[in-house]
Protein backbone atom coordinates (compact mmCIF):
# COMPACT_ATOMS: atom_id res chain seq x y z
CA UNK A 1 0.00 0.00 0.00
CA UNK A 2 1.11 3.28 -1.02
CA UNK A 3 -0.09 6.98 0.01
CA UNK A 4 -3.19 7.78 -0.75
CA UNK A 5 -3.29 10.47 -3.83
CA UNK A 6 -1.48 13.93 -3.13
CA UNK A 7 -4.28 16.93 -2.02
CA UNK A 8 -2.80 18.99 -4.50
CA UNK A 9 -3.97 16.86 -7.37
CA UNK A 10 -6.97 17.97 -8.92
CA UNK A 11 -10.38 15.90 -7.55
CA UNK A 12 -11.06 14.70 -11.20
CA UNK A 13 -7.87 13.59 -12.09
CA UNK A 14 -7.25 10.05 -13.23
CA UNK A 15 -4.75 8.38 -14.35
CA UNK A 16 -6.52 5.97 -16.71
CA UNK A 17 -9.03 6.61 -19.07
CA UNK A 18 -12.17 4.37 -19.34
CA UNK A 19 -13.98 2.81 -17.23
CA UNK A 20 -11.13 2.00 -14.84
CA UNK A 21 -10.58 5.59 -14.30
CA UNK A 22 -14.28 6.66 -14.49
CA UNK A 23 -14.71 4.39 -11.04
CA UNK A 24 -12.27 7.11 -9.19
CA UNK A 25 -13.83 10.25 -10.84
CA UNK A 26 -14.93 13.27 -8.78
CA UNK A 27 -16.84 16.30 -9.28
CA UNK A 28 -14.20 19.57 -9.54
CA UNK A 29 -15.23 22.46 -7.87
CA UNK A 30 -12.44 25.11 -9.27
CA UNK A 31 -14.18 28.48 -10.40
CA UNK A 32 -12.20 31.79 -11.89
CA UNK A 33 -11.89 34.56 -9.02
CA UNK A 34 -14.31 36.39 -11.01
CA UNK A 35 -16.96 36.27 -13.61
CA UNK A 36 -15.00 38.70 -16.18
CA UNK A 37 -11.86 36.56 -15.59
CA UNK A 38 -14.22 33.15 -16.77
CA UNK A 39 -13.25 31.91 -20.35
CA UNK A 40 -16.90 32.33 -21.44
CA UNK A 41 -16.41 35.70 -21.60
CA UNK A 42 -13.06 35.44 -22.86
CA UNK A 43 -12.02 35.39 -26.57
CA UNK A 44 -8.72 33.86 -27.57
CA UNK A 45 -5.54 34.83 -29.34
CA UNK A 46 -5.72 33.43 -33.19
CA UNK A 47 -2.21 32.11 -31.98
CA UNK A 48 -4.03 30.30 -29.16
CA UNK A 49 -7.20 28.78 -30.89
CA UNK A 50 -7.78 24.90 -30.70
CA UNK A 51 -6.84 22.87 -34.18
CA UNK A 52 -5.98 19.60 -34.10
CA UNK A 53 -5.06 19.35 -37.56
CA UNK A 54 -3.12 22.83 -37.64
CA UNK A 55 -2.21 23.71 -34.78
CA UNK A 56 -1.81 27.65 -34.80
CA UNK A 57 1.46 27.27 -32.69
CA UNK A 58 3.51 24.44 -33.10
CA UNK A 59 5.26 23.84 -29.67
CA UNK A 60 6.93 20.94 -28.13
CA UNK A 61 5.97 21.74 -24.41
CA UNK A 62 9.06 19.59 -23.47
CA UNK A 63 11.14 22.57 -24.58
CA UNK A 64 11.97 26.32 -23.84
CA UNK A 65 8.91 28.33 -25.29
CA UNK A 66 11.89 30.05 -27.03
CA UNK A 67 11.24 27.16 -29.77
CA UNK A 68 7.99 27.70 -30.68
CA UNK A 69 6.95 29.01 -33.91
CA UNK A 70 3.70 30.65 -34.92
CA UNK A 71 2.26 28.90 -38.12
CA UNK A 72 1.46 32.35 -39.66
CA UNK A 73 5.30 33.70 -39.91
CA UNK A 74 7.87 33.49 -42.06
CA UNK A 75 10.32 34.07 -39.12
CA UNK A 76 10.86 33.31 -35.10
CA UNK A 77 8.42 35.33 -33.03
CA UNK A 78 10.12 38.79 -31.30
CA UNK A 79 9.07 40.52 -28.44
CA UNK A 80 6.13 42.29 -30.17
CA UNK A 81 4.70 39.16 -30.97
CA UNK A 82 4.87 38.07 -27.76
CA UNK A 83 3.82 40.77 -25.98
CA UNK A 84 0.20 40.85 -27.24
CA UNK A 85 -2.51 39.88 -24.85
CA UNK A 86 -3.71 36.04 -24.89
CA UNK A 87 -7.22 37.50 -24.85
CA UNK A 88 -10.01 39.86 -25.84
CA UNK A 89 -11.01 41.53 -23.31
CA UNK A 90 -7.68 41.06 -21.52
CA UNK A 91 -7.31 39.27 -18.58
CA UNK A 92 -5.00 38.94 -15.80
CA UNK A 93 -5.47 35.44 -14.90
CA UNK A 94 -6.47 32.10 -16.14
CA UNK A 95 -6.49 28.24 -14.64
CA UNK A 96 -6.19 25.49 -17.04
CA UNK A 97 -6.20 21.82 -16.71
CA UNK A 98 -5.24 18.69 -19.12
CA UNK A 99 -6.46 15.62 -18.52
CA UNK A 100 -3.46 13.58 -18.44
CA UNK A 101 -1.99 16.40 -15.64
CA UNK A 102 -3.12 15.63 -12.29
CA UNK A 103 -2.39 19.76 -11.13
CA UNK A 104 -4.24 23.23 -12.49
CA UNK A 105 -1.96 25.48 -13.87
CA UNK A 106 -2.43 29.33 -13.43
CA UNK A 107 -1.81 31.71 -15.66
CA UNK A 108 -0.92 34.95 -14.08
CA UNK A 109 0.08 38.77 -15.83
CA UNK A 110 3.07 39.89 -14.78
CA UNK A 111 3.69 43.28 -16.43
CA UNK A 112 0.64 45.41 -17.45
CA UNK A 113 -1.99 43.90 -15.81
CA UNK A 114 -2.78 41.61 -18.47
CA UNK A 115 -1.56 38.25 -19.63
CA UNK A 116 1.15 38.26 -22.49
CA UNK A 117 1.41 34.90 -24.98
CA UNK A 118 5.55 35.41 -23.29
CA UNK A 119 3.41 34.95 -19.54
CA UNK A 120 1.49 32.30 -20.88
CA UNK A 121 4.14 29.54 -22.14
CA UNK A 122 6.92 30.75 -20.01
CA UNK A 123 4.34 29.96 -17.02
CA UNK A 124 3.05 26.90 -18.66
CA UNK A 125 6.63 25.55 -19.40
CA UNK A 126 8.09 26.36 -15.61
CA UNK A 127 5.00 24.53 -14.45
CA UNK A 128 5.32 21.62 -16.65
CA UNK A 129 9.42 21.24 -15.66
CA UNK A 130 8.72 21.22 -12.21
CA UNK A 131 10.03 17.84 -10.95
CA UNK A 132 7.37 15.67 -9.57
CA UNK A 133 7.12 14.71 -5.90
CA UNK A 134 7.85 10.90 -4.65
CA UNK A 135 3.79 11.06 -3.64
CA UNK A 136 3.21 11.91 -6.98
CA UNK A 137 4.84 8.70 -8.35
CA UNK A 138 4.07 6.51 -5.51
CA UNK A 139 0.52 6.70 -4.94
CA UNK A 140 -2.79 4.45 -4.46
CA UNK A 141 -4.04 5.56 -7.52
CA UNK A 142 -1.30 4.89 -9.63
CA UNK A 143 0.07 0.93 -10.35
CA UNK A 144 3.18 -0.32 -11.70
CA UNK A 145 2.27 -0.26 -15.16
CA UNK A 146 1.40 3.69 -14.55
CA UNK A 147 4.86 4.61 -13.29
CA UNK A 148 5.93 2.77 -16.36
CA UNK A 149 4.17 4.30 -18.48
CA UNK A 150 5.86 8.21 -16.97
CA UNK A 151 9.52 6.47 -16.81
CA UNK A 152 8.91 5.73 -20.84
CA UNK A 153 8.27 9.76 -20.96
CA UNK A 154 11.27 10.31 -18.89
CA UNK A 155 13.55 8.55 -20.58
CA UNK A 156 12.40 9.66 -24.00
CA UNK A 157 12.35 13.40 -23.14
CA UNK A 158 16.05 13.17 -22.15
CA UNK A 159 18.33 14.37 -24.06
CA UNK A 160 21.69 14.25 -21.94
CA UNK A 161 23.16 13.08 -18.88
CA UNK A 162 22.14 16.48 -17.00
CA UNK A 163 18.31 16.40 -17.90
CA UNK A 164 18.39 12.91 -16.42
CA UNK A 165 19.93 13.50 -13.14
CA UNK A 166 17.00 16.03 -12.91
CA UNK A 167 14.06 13.01 -12.85
CA UNK A 168 10.78 12.71 -13.75
CA UNK A 169 9.37 15.90 -13.95
CA UNK A 170 5.09 16.97 -14.46
CA UNK A 171 5.55 17.42 -18.15
CA UNK A 172 6.35 13.66 -17.99
CA UNK A 173 2.52 12.90 -17.10
CA UNK A 174 1.57 13.94 -21.02
CA UNK A 175 3.22 10.45 -22.15
CA UNK A 176 3.96 12.00 -25.05
CA UNK A 177 0.91 14.06 -26.39
CA UNK A 178 3.41 16.67 -25.91
CA UNK A 179 2.46 19.14 -28.40
CA UNK A 180 0.69 22.42 -28.41
CA UNK A 181 -3.04 22.13 -30.15
CA UNK A 182 -4.00 24.97 -28.39
CA UNK A 183 -6.57 25.89 -25.63
CA UNK A 184 -10.20 25.71 -25.58
CA UNK A 185 -13.16 26.65 -23.20
CA UNK A 186 -13.33 24.55 -20.00
CA UNK A 187 -15.34 23.82 -17.43
CA UNK A 188 -16.12 26.16 -14.88
CA UNK A 189 -14.63 28.95 -16.47
CA UNK A 190 -11.41 27.68 -17.28
CA UNK A 191 -9.20 26.77 -20.15
CA UNK A 192 -8.46 23.17 -21.27
CA UNK A 193 -4.98 22.33 -22.44
CA UNK A 194 -5.34 20.44 -25.72
CA UNK A 195 -2.29 18.29 -26.64
CA UNK A 196 -1.55 15.67 -29.43
CA UNK A 197 1.53 13.26 -30.49
CA UNK A 198 3.85 14.67 -33.06
CA UNK A 199 2.53 15.80 -36.46
CA UNK A 200 4.17 13.35 -39.30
Amino acid sequence: MYNERPSNWRRDFRFKSGLAGVFHMKSSQSHPPSDWTSSSKLMLHRHLQHDKVYPPTIYDLRRDPQTLVFRNLDRRPDQRDMAQTVTDPRTPWMRIYNSRLPWYIDIVAQDGGYITLADLFQQLFAALQKPIQQSDYYNDDLDDHDRQALNQAYVGRCRDEVERLGGVRRVDFLRGKVFFEGLSRGKNGMWRLRTGMEKS
